[in-house]
């Protein structure tokens, strides 16, 4: 801990000499960018694994972490900045993933500064050159946006194997051509939310980033923590370009490691099999797979045990289920199985997760039929929407 305070201390007076270098406490963040990182916190918190082929935040590995977390950052290089925030990462032994944009790499400087991130184990990934919204431009801005930043780390012997779409916005198409030039397209499971807490000088207001619990407005490390416990791990999202983080990232790892996290890089096929083109999907059942008994359903989703929701028909008696776990708001999703919705249980006061109808779903479990029902969204964030799902007939 001693360590910490120390390192927290020289980042604190070094951030301090360099003002106008990099973004200041109390700046604010565009429009664009709120409007951004609020729709990819929504998209992640409703994201489905089978939907992570068109998606720029949603991963398609969801859970299995074991408390394993990959930092990554994003906009830089920052000549001021990301050294800093490399001396952090050494002081822990992290070894991170850098998304830059390759307008930020114009000077023999930023080039050194590569090269060290490289060689001191760092991975290197294409932002894009300018940091539009990719979703929107046209295919041929598209190409170019992947392609002048390519060629840019490309000319400084940086391999380069991830990809990741500025704002987390993407589409079928634009996924599609960004894995056409050899990238595995990566979101995050957890944004730091540290460009909202730095441009209120450490309150992160509701205005700007409406994720965040009350009790973590002014607390980024009980933030990050919370979400990395909820999610066992996963990838997390900081910004090396701002002086705020570089002065509070050093805590906030040591909070995670107190918390029992280990780090690994994005490339760790255990940690992230399925984003890494190694992994089938896991045998057995799943939500929607026809039951009797709770032991016919034995996995957990979200960290709730899934359980066999009985019901009736030919006069009542149970006849027929299938596999569930409770929700609110928000259902898990597995590759290769039905995508999945949150719906109102028979007491109105709780959720649970059903198959969506598609694809002869509902023929696969019996009893059931499609039907439209709304969200049940209970305490969650979610917004209100319907879907058909396979319901007791």
């Amino acid at each position: 801990m001693m360590r910490t305070l120390k390192l927290s201390l020289v980042v604190a007076l070094t951030v301090g000499l360099y003002p106008g270098c990099a973004e200041d406490e109390g700046d604010q963040p565009s429009q664009e960018v709120i409007d951004g990182q609020n729709a990819a916190a929504e998209e992640i918190a409703a994201g489905k694994a089978d939907e992570a082929g068109c998606s720029g935040t949603v991963l398609p590995d969801r859970r299995g972490f074991a408390h394993r977390i990959a930092l990554t950052f994003d906009d830089g290089p920052n000549l001021v900045t990301t050294p800093k925030v490399l001396d952090i990462l050494a002081a822990h032994g992290v070894q991170a993933t850098f998304f830059m944009n390759g307008k930020n790499v114009t000077t023999a400087a930023h080039r050194d500064l590569v090269k060290r991130m490289a060689a001191a184990g760092h991975l290197i990934g294409n932002h894009s050159q300018n940091h539009l919204n990719l979703k929107t431009v046209s295919a041929a801005t598209l190409r170019s946006e992947v392609e002048k930043t390519r060629d840019i780390l490309a000319g400084l012997d940086v391999t380069l194997g991830f990809f990741r779409f500025p704002f987390g916005s993407a589409s079928c198409t634009s996924a599609a051509t960004v894995r056409d030039y050899g990238y595995h397209v990566t979101g995050w499971h957890i944004d730091s939310a540290d460009w909202c807490y730095g441009a209120g000088g450490g309150y992160c207001s509701p205005a700007t980033f409406r994720y965040v619990a009350d009790q973590y407005r002014r607390d980024i490390n009980g933030y990050v923590v919370s979400q990395a416990k909820a999610t066992g791990g996963g990838v997390l999202l900081f910004h090396d370009v701002h002086a705020w983080t570089v002065a509070h990232l050093d805590a906030v790892l040591t909070s995670l490691e107190d918390a029992g996290f280990t780090f690994v890089r994005l490339d760790d096929t255990t940690t992230f099999p399925k984003l890494n083109g190694v992994a089938a999907p896991p045998p057995g059942p799943w939500v929607g797979t026809p039951c009797g008994t709770d032991a016919d359903c034995s996995f957990t989703a979200s960290g709730a045990a899934a359980f066999c929701y009985r019901f009736g028909a030919d006069g009542g008696s149970l006849n027929y289920g299938f596999c569930s776990v409770a929700c609110a708001g928000f259902c898990p999703d597995r590759a290769g199985a039905a995508a999945t919705f949150c719906v109102a249980a028979a007491d109105g006061t709780s959720g649970l997760c059903a198959a969506k109808a598609g694809a002869d779903a509902c023929g696969a479990t019996p009893g059931t039929s499609a039907q439209t029902a709304d969200r049940y969204i209970g305490s969650s964030t979610a917004t209100p929407a319907t879907a058909s799902v396979c319901l007791p007939r």
